[in-house]
């Protein structure tokens, strides 16, 4: 049974609100899709268009998966895809524009926000310390507005709230510690320098690389890039991250492997001496029934298939490895 939310409301207007409370629930998170049958439309995630080993964010809307990379030709991304965008139930390799970051004024894309007709993009550059946001058109162009904001400290992610009023980023600080910031847009889905800073929360998380809610604010989760760990906590006011309580832990490192070794390190190339996750992303779907983790490495987006990978390896960072999963899709259960 679902409860249909009113519409017109902006960001997740578009949304159900759940009577299953294993929805949105990542304690109720125990499956990944790793095979077509496990799924009655199969997804194949071959993203060919996706051609840098350096994808920073996922936010899925509707059918359709939105995929963001650093596109600032950087030795990671030689092809300047700065958006992709891939139909879940399509093999295919999707829709990308390949833009050049310089020529937007930009110095990276460390993560992104869409609202739910993907027309308004939030957006973090991590290389110039600023959070910008834009228009973007069914051909995933996209037009700079407003003026940038200084993220005080390199964010890597950025997100709406439901209607754009509000706007969240963050980035790992000392001492095993992330901050969170929340502001107040001066104009409903545009960064201006000028907006008002509200909460700036300190969380015991390493690397906080993305935020997202669940259909109505009143639930907020955050990877943590480092260890591989999304915190889910409970949010006493819709979209406001001071009023947060620690829920629930999914650790999903399982799930990624280092080519040629034992840690649990998703797309290290096999010679790499660090060992650390990078999980650079995460969405729900729009009814909070599946659970989607994208990892930074990789040069092509390719889940298994029957038990095997397709390709089975790729050529990117330290050269070519074994091809593991970038991207993961998740089932509530």
């Amino acid at each position: 049974m679902w409860v249909s939310r009113v519409s017109g409301m902006g960001s997740y207007a578009n949304r159900t609100t759940p009577v299953n409370t294993n929805l949105y629930n990542l304690a109720s998170v125990k499956s990944i899709h790793e095979t077509n049958s496990n799924n009655g439309v199969g997804i194949n995630f071959n993203a060919g268009a996706a051609d840098s080993a350096w994808m920073t964010g996922v936010q899925v809307i509707g059918t359709d998966m939105y995929i963001s990379n650093r596109g600032n030709l950087n030795s990671f991304d030689s092809a300047e895809v700065f958006i992709t965008k891939i139909a879940i139930s399509s093999t295919g390799s999707g829709n990308a524009v390949a833009q050049n970051a310089a020529g937007l004024g930009l110095n990276s894309c460390d993560g992104f926000g869409l609202n739910d007709d993907a027309t308004k993009i939030i957006f973090t550059d991590f290389h110039g310390n600023q959070v910008r946001s834009g228009t973007m058109d069914v051909n995933l162009a996209i037009t700079l507005n407003g003026s940038a904001l200084n993220a005080g400290g390199g964010a890597r992610f950025a997100r709406w709230n439901n209607d754009g009023s509000k706007y969240y980023f963050g980035y790992g600080s000392s001492g095993g510690n992330s901050i969170i910031k929340q502001y107040t847009a001066g104009t409903n889905y545009i960064v201006a320098s000028s907006d008002s800073a509200g909460t700036s929360q300190t969380l015991s998380i390493g690397a906080a690389s993305d935020l997202v809610f669940n259909s109505d604010g009143s639930k907020m989760y955050i990877p943590d890039a480092l260890t591989a760990e999304v915190f889910e906590y409970d949010l006493s006011t819709p979209y406001d991250i001071s009023t947060e309580t620690l829920v629930t832990t999914l650790d999903i490192r399982n799930f990624f492997t280092n080519s040629g070794s034992s840690t649990n390190s998703p797309w290290r190339p096999a010679g790499s001496s660090s060992s650390t996750p990078w999980i650079s992303g995460i969405s729900w779907n729009d009814d909070g029934s599946k659970f989607y983790v994208i990892s930074l490495w990789g040069t092509t987006i390719q889940s298994k298939v029957s038990g095997t990978l397709n390709p089975s390896t790729v050529t990117g960072d330290g050269g070519t490895r074994t091809n593991t999963m970038p991207i993961i899709e998740f089932r509530v259960q």
